[in-house]
């Protein structure tokens, strides 16, 4: 089969396609033929990589990713409903190693512990069911288990056309919440206001904590200087939701700032497809892009105005 490989340290420039050995599983893995896998452009320099000795493993990229099983371990459980020819969707959940393999879905096929995938939904193809596990689950275990975010509150999301947060946007939505958006273009203010977005405001002309107060919660997958003028926004109870890595000194002893690391449960990544099968959500997807042009797929991550999701399609062989 084919895979992307990384060579760390470095960026697009140190992807390679390789030729590989289909992966064999153990008892309680399943083995997925690949269709598609989403893009996350910050795996390019995630740290998880680094070995004690300062080397460097050079993993299969893809967290996430969509594609049907071609075969089930004997010790996964039947009542699992996971069987051959099954579409399904998977998390990796990298951030959190085992002894197992790391290696993602950017291939011609992978392999997961049978809890790490669920069945796609219905209303999804196979295409847009690969942008949903990681953003999804991200949006959903900040919003609902880590804020407990509740009807009648403040949500502001900054960046809220991004892959994650489009999510957040929706969720704060379906809660009903009160959701308040930064962006910058006129796509994404269309973007926004077509999920009823409350407030739009223009990142590039206004400071947030000079215009807003009051606010609840804060998912924030910006952070910098978005989180400290994000942190004036926030009433003495509120959430900020820090989400791309741990937050500086100067926001991380607020007791209001969370950082958390999503992590697979298959009970709520099923449950969001329950929604997605009856329209209360739906993925938003950026562009799909062919397998052998996986650099321009990162590259179109890097420039950080992705509306929605990227993908990358599987290997044709």
């Amino acid at each position: 089969m084919q895979a992307v490989r990384h060579h760390p340290p470095g960026g697009t420039e140190k992807l390679k396609i390789a030729l590989e050995d289909i992966p064999a599983i153990a008892d309680d893995e399943v083995l997925v033929k690949i269709h598609a896998a989403s893009v996350i452009w910050m795996e390019l320099y995630w740290p998880i990589y680094q070995k004690e000795d300062g080397t460097f493993k050079t993993p299969i990229l893809g967290e996430d990713y969509s594609g049907v099983i071609a075969q089930v371990g004997s010790g996964v459980p039947h009542d699992s409903g996971l069987e051959v020819g099954l579409e399904v969707m998977a998390f990796m959940s990298k951030a959190f190693p085992t002894e197992r393999s790391i290696d993602g879905g950017m291939a011609g096929y992978a392999k997961a512990h049978f809890s790490h995938m669920v069945p796609k939904p219905r209303a999804l193809s196979l295409t847009d069911a690969a942008s949903v596990p990681l953003s999804a689950l991200t949006a959903w275990q900040g919003l609902m288990v880590h804020a407990k975010l509740k009807a009648g509150q403040t949500l502001l999301v900054p960046g809220a056309a991004g892959p994650t947060s489009i999510w957040a946007v929706q969720i704060g939505k379906m809660l009903g919440a009160r959701v308040i958006g930064t962006a910058s273009s006129e796509e994404s203010f269309k973007l926004l206001k077509s999920f009823g977005v409350d407030q739009v405001l223009n990142y590039k002309e206004v400071k947030l904590g000079s215009v807003l107060r009051n606010v609840d919660v804060v998912f924030d997958t910006v952070c910098g200087d978005t989180s400290r003028e994000a942190l004036k926004t926030l009433n003495k109870d509120g959430t900020l939701l820090h989400l791309v890595g741990k937050p500086p000194d100067d926001i991380g002893k607020d007791p209001r700032v969370n950082f958390f690391i999503v992590d697979m449960d298959a009970g709520q990544l099923t449950k969001i497809a329950d929604l997605i099968d009856e329209g209360k959500l739906k993925p938003v997807i950026d562009s799909v892009f062919d397998f052998h042009d996986v650099v321009e797929a990162f590259k179109r991550g890097e420039t950080g105005h992705a509306h929605g999701k990227i993908l990358l399609r599987g290997p044709k062989v």
